[in-house]
């Protein structure tokens, strides 16, 4: 019960600073998404401290430790900034975290209750099939219901359908990125990337799965708006 309450508090405040960032300015969307984006490069550098040629061996080369992180935290990072700031998506993004976090409650629910055949089990042994589909079904239930909000009416998503597609888009490639995350600390023989947030782990541990689902919703989205 403490470990859930921590998680409840520490989940309400990070969210309410990401609300905080997306609805004040353009300014502390900017301030806000650098400072997590340096803080999960230096959680990514601790990591790659812990790495061994014998459990990584190409992840261990020195350019490859640079690379990783340029590809797979900066890029991303910087082109929510763009797609946000420069672009005046603002709606679209947000929708995208509400995606996934719907998608990670409700698939870990769905695991929880039902989850018998392992997706992963040598890289992220708790998560099972039930709970992706579980999870990823009921999430496409709720994009669909708060998707009619007037807040989440644009030009580009014009109806249901696409953004039903949108979140398919982003649950599967968040999917993708959280076991990628999961494969890191693996090789590091680490349980969480940090400590910085009670409860969940490092910052790294809580934008996994966007790392990889905003470069792949914004080429959905590209298309769309082309």
């Amino acid at each position: 019960m403490k470990t859930l309450i921590t998680r409840t508090v520490t989940g309400i405040a990070y969210l309410s600073v990401l609300g905080f960032a997306f609805f004040f300015s353009k300014y502390a969307l900017l301030a806000v998404f650098t400072t997590l984006m340096l803080i999960a490069i230096i959680e990514y550098i601790n990591l790659t401290h812990k790495f061994s040629p014998q459990t990584a061996p190409r992840i261990s080369h020195p350019a490859n430790r640079i690379l990783l992180p340029v590809v797979w935290i900066i890029v991303p990072v910087l082109l929510l900034e763009y797609w946000c700031i420069g672009l005046k998506a603002n709606n679209i993004m947000v929708a995208l975290l509400i995606i996934l976090c719907a998608n990670d409650t409700l698939a870990y629910v769905f695991g929880s209750l039902f989850g018998k055949h392992k997706m992963c089990p040598k890289i992220s042994p708790k998560k099972s099939w039930e709970g992706f589909f579980g999870g990823l079904i009921s999430t496409l239930i709720v994009t669909h219901f708060f998707t009619q909000i007037p807040y989440f009416q644009n030009n580009i998503f014009t109806n249901s359908y696409i953004w039903i597609g949108f979140a398919v888009v982003v649950i599967v490639a968040g999917t993708f990125g959280d076991l990628t995350e999961s494969m890191v600390k693996r090789f590091a023989n680490q349980k969480d990337s940090g400590n910085i947030l009670p409860g969940h782990g490092g910052v790294l541990d809580r934008i996994d799965s966007m790392l990889f689902a905003i470069p792949a919703g914004f080429i959905y989205w590209g298309i769309f708006k082309i």
